[in-house]
């Protein structure tokens, strides 16, 4: 019966979201054509808001208290107009343990995100989709899951004032097929958020500050995580839509996820 409620509120809830969205809007193919959008920068950490068709690939090493961990994520994503896409994430990572365990390497929970954006202006713009973590992890290596499924709903936002942009993500996970009831019910409800600056300041180049966290609002634990990325992203040749980023995160809280995380990124947007 629990399953069923929250299968339903969850399923409720997009459809509203989904109701929002004009189908003209949803299926027109020039920005023109409806109320024009901005096309905003990627964030290092969260989604960009803007519809794209792009490749691009991750590259990071998490410092955590009882383990080192690199991440190789390739994502892809694809426009099925101005104002729908659909993603697919296949993080891959390696797991260090420092205590002298044996070195682990899995495929994470594989993701799926259909992403739906409105422009309000040129200059603002309004989005979520909802997506699925999918358990292709293990849980055995510490790494993923190979049970728990993920349903994520998630709204986000973006607006551009000359050349400074902000963008704005704000999503929850609601699992699915924990195990045992005792997992089940240790489990917490988390909020994800996050909140990014982007300013050019030169014209192919710019500077990014990035906020992102985590929440209970459902659950036993009453700590969130804050963390504060800063880095770059530049595109380094003028006729070849190809993006170069890196960046550093630490956490703002005592409680905390990791020690210290690095980025690097290519983006190729078609």
């Amino acid at each position: 019966m629990h399953t069923f409620i929250r299968i339903a509120s969850v399923v409720f809830v997009f459809s509203g979201f989904l109701w929002q969205f004009n189908s003209k809007y949803l299926l027109a193919s020039e920005p023109g054509e409806g109320l024009g959008r901005p096309d905003l920068a990627h964030p290092l950490i969260a989604e960009s808001p803007t519809p794209d068709t792009e490749l691009r690939f991750e590259y990071i090493t998490i410092n955590k208290a009882n383990a080192d961990e690199q991440i190789v994520n390739p994502e892809g994503e694809f426009a099925l107009s101005s104002w729908a896409s659909i993603e697919v994430d296949l993080p891959y990572t390696f797991r260090n343990p420092n205590s002298g365990a044996v070195s682990t390497d899995h495929l994470a929970n594989t993701e799926i995100a259909l992403k739906l954006a409105h422009g309000l202006t040129e200059d603002i713009l309004v989005g979520g989709g909802l997506g699925f973590g999918l358990p292709t992890g293990d849980d055995a290596k510490g790494i993923g899951s190979n049970n728990e499924i993920v349903i994520a709903p998630f709204l986000d936002f973006g607006a551009r004032s000359g050349s400074f942009e902000v963008i704005t993500f704000l999503g929850f996970g609601v699992p699915f097929n924990e195990g045992d009831a005792e997992a089940r019910a240790e489990k917490d409800l988390e909020l994800e958020y996050n909140l990014a600056f982007a300013y050019w300041f030169v014209p192919r180049t710019r500077l990014i500050v990035e906020f992102d966290g985590e929440a209970v609002v459902i659950g036993n634990d009453n700590e969130g995580t804050i963390n504060v990325t800063v880095g770059g992203i530049g595109v380094p040749l003028r006729d070849w839509p190809l993006e170069i980023g890196g960046g550093v995160s630490i956490p703002l809280t005592s409680d905390k996820e990791f020690n210290s995380r690095l980025i690097f990124s290519a983006l190729y947007q078609f």
